[in-house]
Order: structure tokens, then sequence, then C-alpha cells
């Protein structure tokens, strides 16, 4: 195998990861939702009480849960946009996996 051939190889290995990565997170997508839903109808219920103790708790859940969802559909991109730069595996890509030797050592 040449370079050209290695740097592809592992480019598109790292690719791989980087996709499965972003399923795994996806996966625990519909998990945040329910909570959020939970949260968000526990919150309804607080409201129609009047318990202003549990509407601070529950204000804080539903806003805690709409950040971390947030947050994993940014990690979500983020791992889906470095799967696809290492899948084209351009010339930057490929100096960042293998850079080339400035001078090779010479035997004596």
């Amino acid at each position: 195998m040449n370079r050209e051939e290695v740097v592809l190889l592992v480019s598109r290995a790292v690719a791989c990861m980087q996709g499965m990565y972003a399923a795994v997170d996806a996966s625990y997508l519909p998990e945040r939702f329910m909570t959020l839903h939970h949260y968000a109808q526990r919150l309804q219920m607080a409201l129609a009480a009047k318990d202003m103790g549990a509407f601070d708790l529950e204000t804080y859940y539903v806003s805690l849960e709409r950040v971390e969802i947030a947050f994993f559909f940014g990690r979500i991109a983020f791992l889906l946009l470095m799967a696809l730069l290492f899948w084209n595996c351009g010339p930057r890509i490929a100096r960042f996996l293998l850079p080339e030797r400035e001078n090779p050592p010479q035997s004596s």
C-alpha cells in the first residue's frame, strides 16, 4: 500500500467511527424528549395548582432539558460534519493523518 491508500483507508475508518458516534448520540434523543415532555406536563400541573415552589423547580428542569437537547443536536451535527470531512479526505486531512517527513534519516 502506498501513502495515499493508507491515508484514505484511515480517513474512511475515522469517518465511520464519527458516524457511529453520531448514531449512538441520536439514539439518546427519544429519552431526552420524553424527559422534557414529562417535566413540561408537571410544570403545567404546578401552574394549575398554583404551587410556586414546584413551579421554580419544574421550570429549571424544563430549561435544563431544552439546553441538553440543543447540545445533543449540536454534537450530532458536529460529528456528522467531521465524518463528512474525513470521508472526503482532502489534502488537509491527508497532512493531518500522515505528515510528510522533512528529512528522512540517512544510514551510514
